[in-house]
């Protein structure tokens, strides 16, 4: 199965890439100071998830932001969606040995003992306080989402 980044995803500018390349391995980053956009949550799709789990009427709209542009998620990729009070942006991200994602309930003791002090990890984050951590783990760079003080 291919995996084709277009429509909505196709400029999706706010993250990619280059913006966690940036931050270094054990350091926080706010999603403020990484993306222009005005972002009221952001959350994590990890591989093979193609919707939120939660029945709450904010997963609702972002459930079917992905419906109707036929998000298909595989085991290749992970992505974070930035939902602001009008719109809402879908960052995909190819995973590689260079960019991973540790979801909350991956987080072990010893990657847990790599979060700065004050940072929780989160599936979902609230857009003011959502921030990011790069950590590297069993010869891996991962990011982990999650809120900052």
């Amino acid at each position: 199965m291919a995996w084709i980044v277009y429509g909505p995803w196709a400029n999706a500018g706010s993250l990619g890439d280059a913006t966690f390349k940036n931050i270094p391995i054990g350091q926080a980053a706010k999603l403020s100071d990484l993306s222009s956009f005005d972002a009221q949550a952001v959350c994590l799709l990890q591989p093979y998830q193609d919707r939120l789990s939660s029945k709450d009427a904010f997963a609702a709209r972002v459930n079917m932001y992905l419906a109707a542009n036929n998000y298909v998620a595989d085991e290749g990729h992970f992505a974070f969606v930035l939902v602001g009070k009008e719109t809402i942006e879908l960052a995909p991200f190819k995973r590689s040995q260079k960019l991973d994602v540790l979801a909350k309930h991956e987080i072990s003791s010893s990657a847990e003992e790599m979060l700065p002090k004050g940072f929780a990890a989160h599936d979902c984050a609230s857009g003011e306080s959502a921030g990011f951590v790069k950590i590297g783990l069993r010869a891996r760079t991962y990011v982990v989402l999650g809120e900052l003080p």
